[in-house]
């Protein structure tokens, strides 16, 4: 009953946040064409567009619904949500997205679990009043997402138990080739959309689900960052960094990685507190700083240099 309940009033949520963040777009339209789910599967592009027209909304509900069936299938545990009391998918489906998960994994066809993905009956109720174009750009994200477990990307995902803001159960990307500074990860990206404090009050609850917010100081505002770039954990000497194109951004190496390094970024000096006084990243463990400033034997500022750490144009928001 429970869940019902919750199943109820995020259906109402949906209505009058469609409502109000599709006036950008026409995205709920139950007149128009549908394309069949296997010319769906075989027309995806492995590295998608840069540029979509997701509102804040759609991009959540995109993303915990392709890391429901892609990435908790795999890990077989949870990970972070948007919507976090929202039931995506049945207790069977689960079942049946691991099996997809598994052939894709070993198979490495990515129209076949397309084509799996979409054909789920919990997907199809979902998706059976959207457009083309918003049918598109959640087939789109969940390309995103296979290619965390494609061999050509040169990355995956692993259990994280660092943590505890994750109640030490999260999740880190890992290096699965060697990369070298300067080069850009093209299979990984996060997903931008900006949001207005409207959008932000219907969406976001802080220290629940605001753990992928970024803000811009060009644009001078607050901007949802999520797809399969969320996971990346932060490092105080950081092994990337984002660099934005468009409504997405990619990943671009900092410094030289080898299969089992861990692909981390710079989330900003003050998201974890004052000079990231709560920071539980390696570097800071390594070097007594942060939340392990405690087990300083003795004080030496010049330890380490963090120059390659500074924020550039995006920073992610300090959480409270």
């Amino acid at each position: 009953m429970r869940d019902l309940l919750e199943n109820e009033v995020f259906s109402e949520n949906l209505m009058r946040s469609s409502n109000m963040f599709n006036r950008r777009d026409n995205s709920y339209d139950e007149n128009s064409e549908k394309v069949p789910v296997e010319e769906l599967s075989l027309s995806f592009k492995s590295i998608p567009p840069s540029d979509h027209s997701m509102s804040p909304f759609e991009l959540s509900a995109f993303d915990d619904l392709s890391t429901t069936l892609i990435v908790d299938a795999v890990l077989e545990f949870p990970t972070h949500k948007m919507f976090q009391r929202r039931r995506y998918v049945k207790q069977d489906e689960r079942s049946t997205a691991r099996q997809i998960m598994r052939k894709f994994q070993d198979e490495q066809d990515f129209s076949c679990a397309i084509a799996g993905f979409l054909n789920l009956r919990s997907v199809k109720t979902y998706l059976e009043n959207m457009n083309q174009t918003k049918i598109v750009e959640f087939r789109d994200h969940i390309v995103r997402f296979l290619n965390m477990f494609c061999s050509l990307s040169g990355f995956t995902i692993q259990p994280c138990h660092r943590y505890s803001a994750e109640n030490n159960t999260g999740a880190k990307l890992v290096a699965t080739r060697h990369w070298s500074r300067g080069d850009r990860i093209e299979r990984l990206c996060g997903v931008i959309c900006a949001m207005n404090e409207e959008e932000e009050n219907a969406i976001l609850t802080s220290g629940v689900n605001d753990f992928s917010v970024m803000y811009s100081t060009r644009k001078r505002c607050a901007q949802l960052w999520l797809g399969p770039g969320a996971y990346i954990n932060h490092d105080c000497k950081p092994t990337c960094e984002f660099v934005s194109h468009n409504s997405t951004a990619h990943i671009r190496v900092l410094r030289d990685m080898k299969p089992g390094d861990e692909i981390t970024c710079f989330y900003g000096d003050e998201f974890f507190g004052d000079n990231n006084e709560r920071c539980e990243c390696p570097t800071c463990e390594k070097y007594c700083r942060g939340a392990f400033s405690s087990l300083k034997k003795s004080p030496d500022p010049s330890i380490v240099s963090l120059d390659d750490a500074k924020p550039g144009k995006y920073t992610l928001r300090e959480r409270i």
